[in-house]
């Protein structure tokens, strides 16, 4: 990065009388930014709508009504219609937000080498139709006290740690993914294309996230799979009748058992613990589980940490490895759904094409 400085001389010019004395070392158009302020935005956007206007600056406005500091700017339907660092009127709800674009052409109003407010400018400018608006979002930060400056610092702690957060989380992502055992999920590809081919039935179980996993997944396995493919949860009347007259522990077997489960048929569990009776965690899925055992159902699972009851009696089962105990049942969910999509689309499952893929 190049630095170029403007002085002011023997005496200051102020925030005018400066940038006048500085025009030149600056272009035709030329952006001016508040130096004790951090102000996110989007300058190409800022850019590309000045470039609409056939006007000498655009000034950059935040709906303030007072928060962070005075509001001093009428700013209505896209419009600035009033400008004022002294006389604030009680309409003023918008406040400049330390970014504007000027042209050169705007300078020469200023006197040279004459202490002057850029703010005088900018007033002028909108008072004349020649100064554009443009809104933004974002709350500005700034430096020019020592509450603003706490305040600053807190706010880049966050965004750092935020950042870090991001980074770890893709990184842990990557490490799932490398540890993912793909001979288990061959083993499921054989499991479904043996139950198609003797034309059994499917039948996904999950709980909360992992519910909505198994929704998804059925529609996958009927529509791409050819699979007659059901989950308890599509239907809410008859899942929370049954939690509610029998209870929940006994409400996923008990579909099955009126489903007529049989040996024909296969259940696959979605479930981040895999169910787990002594700490009365998902014992729905223990109970449906200890039916289709019963009953000779092949069953296959994705779940994680340790797979608890459907790791156990499974036929196949896909544990998504732990890299971080924190986050166990984001990437346990988030890989059922690789997993399931890798299956719907493997070539000895898939008899359908999907829309995108046969849009090329």
């Amino acid at each position: 990065m190049e630095l170029r400085y403007s002085y002011d001389g023997p005496r200051l010019l102020g925030t005018g009388g400066s940038l006048r004395r500085a025009a030149p070392l600056l272009g035709e158009l030329f952006w001016v930014v508040y130096g004790d302020s951090y102000t996110d935005i989007d300058y190409r956007g800022v850019l590309s709508e000045f470039a609409r206007r056939d006007v000498l600056g655009l000034m950059t406005v935040l709906r303030n009504d007072d928060r962070w500091d005075r509001s001093n700017v009428v700013f209505r339907d896209g419009r600035l219609i009033r400008y004022d660092k002294h006389a604030r009127t009680p309409e003023m709800t918008h406040i400049d937000y330390g970014v504007a674009l000027l042209r050169r052409a705007a300078l020469e109003r200023i006197p040279s080498d004459q202490p002057s407010d850029l703010a005088d400018l900018y007033r002028e400018l909108v008072d004349e139709g020649l100064m554009a608006g443009h809104e933004v979002m974002r709350r500005f930060y700034e430096i020019g006290s020592p509450e603003g400056l706490q305040e600053t610092r807190v706010f880049f702690e966050k965004e750092a740690l935020a950042m870090s957060y991001t980074s770890a989380y893709l990184s842990e992502a990557a490490r799932v993914v490398e540890r993912l055992d793909g001979a288990i999920i061959d083993r499921m590809v054989v499991m479904l294309a043996d139950l198609r081919e003797r034309g059994g039935r499917l039948f996904v179980l999950g709980v909360g996230g992992s519910a909505g996993n198994a929704s998804h997944a059925v529609n996958d396995f009927r529509k791409i799979c050819g699979i007659e493919a059901y989950t308890p949860v599509d239907n809410v009347s008859e899942l929370t009748a049954r939690v509610n007259d029998d209870g929940w522990e006994s409400a996923f077997a008990k579909w099955l058992r009126v489903s007529r489960l049989g040996p024909r048929d296969m259940v696959l569990v979605f479930s981040v613990g895999g169910g787990d009776l002594e700490r009365n965690i998902s014992p729905n899925l223990v109970r449906a589980l200890q039916y289709a055992k019963e009953v000779g159902a092949t069953i296959g699972g994705v779940v994680g940490r340790d797979g608890g009851y459907t790791a156990k009696v499974a036929d196949a089962c896909l544990i998504v490895p732990t890299v971080n105990p924190d986050t166990v049942t984001p990437h346990a969910e988030a890989f059922q759904g690789v997993v399931w999509h890798l299956l719907v689309s493997h070539p000895k499952l898939k008899a359908a094409e999907m829309k995108w893929e046969s849009a090329r």
